[in-house]
């Protein structure tokens, strides 16, 4: 007889059954695995995916929204932490006095250069940090637009709140009017 008996079974009775019950259990679980980790890795693409695709729009909805998720989706990940709290640190101090903001500014580069980069490793890009800083594109028209909107809500902001006054200035035709002047009206003699 074998050596190992199990309720009169052999033992490779009991690995056979033990097959048929826990396989189909422990497809699920790795199924389901799988299914979290491809969701979560999906999730932290499209955050970083956000964050490249707005480096230029830093005031973009899009832009602002994904770092406000990356503590959620990057939890427990220091390798992508320690950059980000470095970098909204740097967004939440005050702006220097105009000598030192070029000096300012680079910094938040750098740091913001810095946190794509640690995402990016984490996420399987191996970008160089110069190449994050130095290739992305953004119009220089875009950047007037943003600073033409911001300004216009502001005087309508002021002009609303009563703080200025809506100026009135009397408009003088100019000499080169494009179109020609009205046709005369003749008025018919009347009959004698």
């Amino acid at each position: 007889m074998d050596a190992v008996v199990f309720l009169g079974m052999r033992w490779i009775d009991v690995a056979t059954i033990s097959a048929i019950v826990l396989g189909p259990i422990l497809a699920v679980a790795v199924d389901r695995f799988q299914q979290r980790w491809t969701e979560r890795k999906r999730r932290r693409l499209a955050i970083f995916r956000d964050l490249m695709g707005t480096r230029k729009a830093r005031l973009d909805a899009v832009h602002v929204a994904a770092l406000n998720l990356v503590d959620l989706e990057f939890f427990g990940v220091e390798k992508v932490m320690a950059p980000f709290r470095e970098y909204l640190a740097h967004l939440s101090s005050p702006m220097p006095m105009p000598a030192g903001q070029d000096r300012y500014f680079d910094q938040r580069e750098d740091l913001f250069v810095t946190l794509l980069h640690s995402m990016g490793r984490e996420l399987g890009y191996a970008y160089d940090k110069h190449d994050l800083a130095k290739l992305s594109y953004g119009p220089t028209g875009w950047n007037n637009d943003q600073n033409m909107q911001r300004h216009n809500m502001t005087l309508v902001n002021e002009l609303l709140q009563g703080v200025r006054a809506l100026p009135v200035t009397p408009m003088q035709p100019t000499g080169q009017n494009p179109f020609p002047p009205a046709p005369a009206v003749v008025k018919p003699e009347a009959p004698q």
